[in-house]
């Protein structure tokens, strides 16, 4: 769990390094496997760290296939001193990070409590969740209906002849 957090936290520093939209997007799936794993393990069951997975690779391929559309050509630029500052600053956090024994609390904390999906889904929070599902239903059957089927793809090819 402490090497989880910790590669968690170097992906946040390197994400805020980069500027190229694809290099995000792939820092973007390896964060989002990270927390579906961290997750996981937090829970008795790894079902919604499933469900998490499911949506964010979904929405980074369309991200994906737009940008791979649009800038097909671009080549990748990355700042090497910008890198190596930001992998310096980060290892002194941890470093600092396991001098103070933070991490050794967390892990204690995660330890004793296991979150259940039994405190998730109760009389509660039922209303709220069903009310979500019915929302995003809503918003996908209204955006399959804007757009336009016929129009064709967002970047025409070129013919070369």
């Amino acid at each position: 769990m402490n090497l989880l957090m910790s590669l968690m936290f170097i992906m946040s520093f390197i994400l805020l390094t980069l500027n190229h939209p694809l290099s995000m997007g792939m820092i973007l799936i390896i964060q989002t496997l990270i927390t579906a794993t961290i997750m996981g393990l937090m829970m008795k069951s790894f079902f919604f760290s499933y469900i998490i997975i499911i949506i964010m690779l979904s929405g980074a391929l369309v991200l994906f296939i737009y940008m791979a559309s649009v800038a097909s050509n671009e080549k990748f630029k990355s700042p090497v001193k910008t890198m190596l500052s930001s992998f310096i600053i980060q290892s002194f956090v941890v470093m600092y990070l396991y001098k103070n024994n933070t991490i050794y609390y967390t892990n204690n904390l995660n330890n004793n409590d296991v979150i259940s999906l039994i405190k998730m889904f109760n009389m509660i929070t039922a209303q709220m969740t069903i009310m979500m599902i019915i929302y995003l239903l809503f918003t996908m059957i209204v955006v399959s209906n804007i757009v336009k089927v016929h129009e064709g793809p967002l970047r025409t090819s070129i013919k070369y002849e």
